[in-house]
């Protein structure tokens, strides 16, 4: 495509191909005599330098996963980085459905852009098991590891049935609190209680957790 501008014209070759880094020869004619040219002018165009390839991060190891009552907490290993230009980050995916070990499902929910080694997933149903996807990726280049996936065989319910009844014995008074077992497709290893003194002070964690 030619353009005018005073006595210069310029010429601007779309669709250029790499394939055409040869060169192009540049005819010029008159309006007069458009078949006879007054003059060749060989293009040089230089080939783009090749994008260097970056080598996918390797797959994440010791996924961990914690269950509460609508949240599960998702942790794991770092992993390091194969150059050192780029930062490491990390996608989680979850679902409560699960097709392979190797892929989430196209609908799974997903979570990207995350530099630590653990995030908290939060709103989830309780009593359902959930199927989480990690994996490590290099931000900012858009190459990913592949994932690692894991299974909480169902988040606990919430705990019911609740009770406290004080008693004193020899000069010491004592809080027993019961509850009723949640449901859970799997074992509960503990539970965590916690307490505080009236109305406005701070809470506390009872420790050891108890186990039942």
């Amino acid at each position: 495509r030619a353009t005018t501008a005073g006595t210069t014209r310029t010429l601007s070759i779309s669709s250029y191909s790499t394939s055409h880094a040869k060169g192009y020869t540049c005819s010029v004619s008159t309006a007069q005599t458009s078949t006879i040219p007054v003059g060749t002018y060989p293009v040089i165009l230089e080939t783009p330098p090749p994008v260097p390839e970056i080598t996918p991060p390797s797959q994440v190891q010791n996924v961990m996963l914690n269950g509460s009552e609508t949240s599960l907490t998702v942790s794991w290993t770092a992993v390091t980085g194969t150059d050192p230009k780029y930062a490491i980050g990390y996608v989680v995916r979850y679902s409560s459905k699960s097709q392979s070990q190797t892929e989430p499902p196209f609908n799974a929910m997903k979570r990207s852009g995350i530099t630590d080694t653990s995030t908290t997933l939060n709103r989830l149903q309780s009593g359902t098991t959930y199927y989480v996807w990690v994996a490590a990726e290099i931000l900012g280049a858009g190459v990913q590891g592949p994932y690692s996936m894991r299974a909480l065989n169902g988040v606990p319910s919430k705990v019911t049935g609740v009770s406290m009844s004080a008693s004193v014995t020899s000069n010491q008074p004592s809080l027993c609190v019961t509850w009723s077992a949640p449901l859970s497709e799997r074992t509960i290893q503990h539970y965590q209680v916690d307490y505080r003194v009236g109305t406005s002070g701070s809470w506390s964690t009872w420790s050891p957790n108890p186990t039942s």
